[in-house]
């Protein structure tokens, strides 16, 4: 169910964001591009027959050489899934709303001045 997730939000970003490269799901690209993974969610309420609502963090790294376009890629990918009235929907789970935890940010800046920037999505799912 979280591996389904996690490729339904990079879809979603990548279709409708206009990335400048596939959002990785294994490591933040050493010649720079955008990387996503889960962090440590938490179960918000189960009902009777044991459903639960999740709500499951989404950490997103970026990459760049451009210190604005690492940080307008970001801003982008949360303004469109924070904004969305409909989520797309998973095989294993629902899809219920995404929120800011932590804003687009700069985290660091390689030898060779390539710009490091992450931010914070919450996921709430119904599995």
């Amino acid at each position: 169910m979280l591996t389904e997730l996690l490729e339904l939000i990079a879809d979603t970003a990548e279709k409708n964001c206009s990335l400048d490269a596939e959002i990785s799901l294994e490591e933040l690209p050493a010649g720079g591009g955008i990387y996503a993974e889960l962090g440590e969610g938490f179960t918000e309420s189960t009902s009777y027959n044991k459903q639960e609502v999740k709500t499951i963090p989404v950490l997103l790294l970026c990459r760049h050489a451009d210190q604005k376009r690492c940080l307008e890629q970001l801003c982008v990918i949360a303004g469109y899934l924070q904004g969305l009235k409909k989520y797309p929907q998973g095989k294993t789970f629902s899809w219920l709303d995404t929120t800011v935890a932590k804003e687009p940010s700069k985290i660091g800046r390689d030898e060779d001045g390539v710009y490091h920037y992450s931010c914070i999505l919450n996921c709430k799912i119904y599995c």
